[in-house]
C-alpha cells in the first residue's frame, strides 16, 4: 500500500510503512492491524461535530488544504515550508456512545524515509488544540 493509501481509509486494516515517518491515534480499545502510538479519549459531543471541530483546527494551520471529505472522515494535505513536502492527515469521528464520539487520526510523509518527528507533532497537537476548545466552553 502506498503511503497516501486510500480514501475512505479503513483505520481497522491500516497498515502503516514500515519507515519512521508517520503517527497514528487511535481510541483505546480500537481494533486494528496496526498500533497507535497515542490513544484518544471520548468527548461529549455528535461525531459530525467532532470531525468538524478537528478538520477546522487542522485548516488553521500553514499550508493545510482539504483534500477530500466522505461521511465522518476527512483527508487533508500540508505541505513542509521549506522544501513543500506533502504530508497527509486522514482524521475519522466515530461514536462512542449517545452523544459521544472519539476520533482517530493518522499522519504521514509521502516521501523520505524519517519525518524527524513532524508527523507526531502535528497529531498531538492537533488532539490538544481539540480537547482544550471543549474545556473553554
Amino acid at each position: 500500500m502506498s503511503r497516501a493509501g486510500t480514501f475512505p481509509l479503513d483505520f481497522s486494516s491500516l497498515t502503516p510503512p514500515r519507515e519512521p515517518c508517520w503517527f497514528l491515534a487511535l481510541p483505546e480499545g480500537f481494533d486494528s492491524q496496526a498500533e497507535a502510538h497515542q490513544h484518544t479519549a471520548p468527548v461529549a459531543m455528535t461525531p459530525a461535530h467532532a470531525l468538524a471541530r478537528f478538520k477546522a483546527i487542522a485548516l488553521a494551520a500553514p499550508r493545510t488544504r482539504l483534500v477530500s471529505e466522505a461521511g465522518l472522515q476527512v483527508e487533508l494535505e500540508q505541505k513542509s515550508a521549506v522544501f513543500g513536502f506533502t504530508d497527509k492527515i486522514t482524521a475519522e469521528a466515530m461514536a462512542a456512545g449517545p452523544d459521544r464520539a472519539v476520533l482517530a487520526v493518522y499522519s504521514r510523509a509521502l516521501v523520505g524515509y524519517y519525518d524527524f518527528g513532524v508527523n507526531r507533532k502535528r497529531v498531538t497537537r492537533g488532539l490538544d488544540a481539540f480537547y482544550a476548545a471543549g474545556r473553554a466552553k
